[in-house]
């Protein structure tokens, strides 16, 4: 075997070397520090403040990132008001994500749970999630955790298929984990938005979405016929039958696409074929990059007021923001 020997100068060289980095002074490296994030909103108690998380589209349907407070206008029945807060930039969600798995799913439930798992996958530092299932019954994660293995695992490992669907009990059920949080919290359904089984009406999940400022984004995905006529009830009772009460059982797309306007979501249509990654992508993107615009009322009459936020001096936007809030009476 061959040995290479080292020059004498290299040894010396060497030497030197050692020599200077010992006598210099030991401070550590300087670091890049990472790239700063806006402070997440706060709303204090005391003066109330109405909190608006607001996504403004262009033209082609491009998200707008760059706009300033000036840029906003907000209108409470009607009536334009101060804003007090303004927010832009990345921002932290509370969300809950909550699969579809009863029978009329069962062509999609991989498509479903797939785009769930880049929900999970997409998720930031300061992002917290809980995930859950929903057909005859509804499974709950017990806490919401940034840990996105867990997440995953329970993605994977632990949802329950079932027949028939208890959708809007499923949403009403996170509604009241979610409402004692503060901060963006949104609930993402993937769905064919079809309901066989609940005690509550869309109306009902809709009056108690706005009340807690809860934001709703539905995930829709064609329907397997023959999985919405195992869900049904062999003997329905004459008013299944006979009923035109749209208001009880709106057709799903209705029902979805409402929810998710009043409280500000986004309503998406998965199909087979679709690129998920893109899809989820652009859908992460845009619940983190919300702005967040804030008011205080001026009266506080118990009542249900309407929203209104537009973008001034730039035509043919979108603002998808909620359209309501409840002005609570002071104590």
């Amino acid at each position: 075997m061959t040995r290479f020997r080292t020059p004498a100068w290299a040894a010396a060289l060497a030497a030197v070397s050692l020599a200077l980095l010992a006598a210099a002074p030991q401070n550590p490296p300087a670091q890049t520090p990472p790239p700063q994030q806006p402070p997440p909103a706060i709303f204090r108690g005391g003066v109330e403040t109405v909190p608006i998380y607001a996504t403004v589209l262009d033209r082609y349907g491009e998200m707008l990132l760059n706009l300033q407070r000036d840029d906003f206008e907000v209108f409470d029945d009607g009536k334009k008001q101060t804003l007090t807060t303004f927010v832009s930039g990345l921002q932290p969600i509370t969300a809950f994500l909550l699969v579809d798995t009863s029978a009329s799913m069962t062509l999609n439930l991989e498509l479903a749970q797939a785009a769930a798992e880049q929900v999970v996958i997409r998720m930031l530092p300061g992002d917290k999630a809980r995930v859950g299932s929903f057909s005859d019954r509804i499974d709950l994660t017990r806490s919401f955790t940034s840990d996105r293995d867990a997440l995953l695992k329970a993605l994977r490992e632990e949802m329950h298929i079932g027949n028939p669907t208890k959708l809007w009990d499923a949403v009403d059920e996170t509604m009241a984990d979610l409402a004692p949080l503060g901060g963006r919290r949104v609930i993402m359904l993937f769905t064919d938005g079809f309901d066989t089984a609940s005690r509550l009406r869309s109306e009902d999940v809709l009056a108690r979405a706005k009340a807690d400022e809860l934001m709703i984004y539905a995930v829709r995905f064609r329907t397997n016929i023959r999985g919405i006529q195992a869900e049904l009830p062999l003997s329905p009772t004459a008013s299944q039958l006979f009923s035109n009460d749209r208001s009880r059982n709106p057709p799903p797309a209705e029902a979805l696409e409402r929810i998710t306007k009043q409280t500000g979501g986004g309503h998406f249509l998965l199909l087979q074929y679709d690129d998920v990654n893109t899809t989820f992508t652009r859908v992460m993107q845009e619940l983190h990059h919300q702005y967040v615009l804030g008011f205080t009322p001026q009266r506080s009459d118990g009542k249900v007021h309407e929203l209104e936020v537009r973008v001034k001096d730039r035509p043919f936007t979108t603002v998808r923001a909620r359209r309501s809030y409840l002005a609570r009476e002071k104590n």
